[in-house]
């Protein structure tokens, strides 16, 4: 949120709700979400062709559609049948990409490391620290070569090496979580682009460990109260904080917020 628009943790602090339009791009994002949490089931198959995943992926996304508006009540609350039909068909345009990348993983880690990368010893635990005034919930931890690591899954565009900068950040965050948790150093992490059915592995330096705790220290500015510079870009056309978002700031520092 921060990342997106500041004043945006401005307003949730005070009890504002942030409301997002439901449309078949979000759709199509959540249905790749589930898609990807049913990667290692179907990765365990013993003689995996593309022909072969590819319908075991399209059976997994046909059953991940039914389960949506179970999963999601309030968000697809408003959403009528066509605009889920919509989201469905983008993600099943993206199918055939993503039995490809998940294929060339395979070969690429190896089939034991690569189940061990995608399968979960938890899902979605919630973490906390006191000292870093930081909670947060990875997608999942696993337990790669003998080493346990935080993974998220990640929809829409994935960078054509490594990972975006955002997603190293929030990696970064939830290593520091762990650590706290486990009392045990952690240097790497797993990031899950579901659009792309790709793996990326990152490796957090003490640079992003820097800007974590920078940043966290101007979340906590803002949450008490600081008003930082308006954002003016394209999430201002569809924002819900529009009406209220006329406030100035009160200080030329707001600017670097």
């Amino acid at each position: 949120m921060y990342f997106g628009c500041p004043r945006r943790v401005y307003y949730t602090a005070r009890g504002h709700e942030l409301l997002l339009d439901i449309t078949s791009s979000r759709i199509e994002r959540m249905l790749e979400k589930e898609l990807a949490l049913a990667y290692p089931e179907l990765m365990k198959g013993a003689s995996l062709n593309a022909d072969s995943l590819n319908l075991a992926l399209k059976a997994t996304l046909e059953r991940a559609a039914r389960d949506l508006p179970l999963l999601y009540p309030r968000e697809l609350k408003a959403a009528n049948q066509s605009l889920l039909e919509e989201g469905k068909a983008l993600a099943e345009a993206r199918l055939s990409e993503i039995g490809t990348n998940l294929l060339q993983s395979l070969e690429e880690y190896g089939k034991k490391n690569f189940l061990a990368a995608l399968t979960p010893i938890k899902s979605e635990p919630f973490l906390a620290s006191e000292r870093l005034n930081l909670k947060g919930f990875p997608s999942k931890l696993v337990c790669f070569e003998e080493k346990l690591l935080p993974s998220i899954i990640k929809t829409g565009n994935c960078p054509r090496n490594g990972v975006w900068a955002q997603d190293r950040f929030h990696a970064t965050a939830l290593i520091l979580l762990l650590e706290a948790e486990y009392e045990q150093n952690i240097e790497e992490a797993f990031v899950e682009y579901a659009s792309h059915g790709l793996l990326r592995k990152v490796k957090i330096r003490a640079l992003d460990r820097r800007e974590v705790l920078k940043v966290c220290r101007r979340v906590e500015k803002i949450k008490s109260g600081f008003m930082p510079e308006k954002k003016e870009g394209p999430l201002c056309k569809h924002c819900s904080f529009s009406k209220q978002c006329k406030q100035k700031p009160s200080s030329l520092l707001s600017k670097f917020f």
